[in-house]
């Protein structure tokens, strides 16, 4: 899928899935693009067609391929954080924040892949001038300039609230650090 030449359109993200409702052999591919300013997209279904045509060569003969969309859950980060002595709350809590902006730019998360909220945890206690971490929270974001796929964040957490578990035909997003990421110092 990520070999496929340029020239007929580029995938971003995809994941294969075997459809195990499908009485044939049939594999389910879901595709995400990206947009001009780097957001995550549906693929069009030009691109979709491309990819069905490019990859016809290398599937095995029985088995079908459908092209599907894979779904963006839009999420948000609500923290709260202890500052050291003698640091500029303002400043530790506009470091804290990009620290977390980083870390989503650094990792490339897949489709169906969960997050690991302890990872968020260590990204905030290695930040210069935070002494704790009191809480870091997952939210769902939707509206207007967010997906419309809703997700129930609560329902997807893991039973100790360390790893937010996906659906394995979604991908997570922190669309607008600026304002998706909030903080709190104490």
């Amino acid at each position: 899928v990520y070999r496929m030449p340029p020239a007929f359109g580029a995938v971003k993200h995809c994941a294969v899935l075997q459809d195990k409702d499908s009485l044939k052999r049939n594999l389910n591919v879901h595709v995400l693009s990206e947009d001009a300013s780097g957001y995550l997209t549906q693929s069009s279904q030009i691109l979709k067609q491309n990819l069905k045509t490019w990859i016809a060569d290398y599937k095995m003969v029985n088995d079908t391929v459908d092209i599907l969309d894979a779904k963006i859950v839009n999420i948000g980060v609500e923290f709260e954080i202890v500052a050291e002595t003698g640091f500029s709350r303002h400043d530790v809590l506009t470091v804290a924040k990009m620290s977390i902006t980083d870390y989503f730019d650094d990792i490339s998360h897949a489709i169906g892949e969960s997050l690991y909220i302890t990872d968020i945890y260590k990204e905030l206690n290695d930040t210069n001038g935070v002494l704790d971490v009191v809480s870091v929270k997952i939210v769902h974001n939707d509206g207007v300039n967010y997906s419309s796929q809703s997700f129930d964040v609560l329902k997807h957490m893991s039973a100790d609230g360390r790893i937010l578990h996906i659906p394995p035909d979604c991908i997570f997003e922190l669309k607008y650090p600026n304002s998706d990421i909030q903080g709190a110092v104490k």
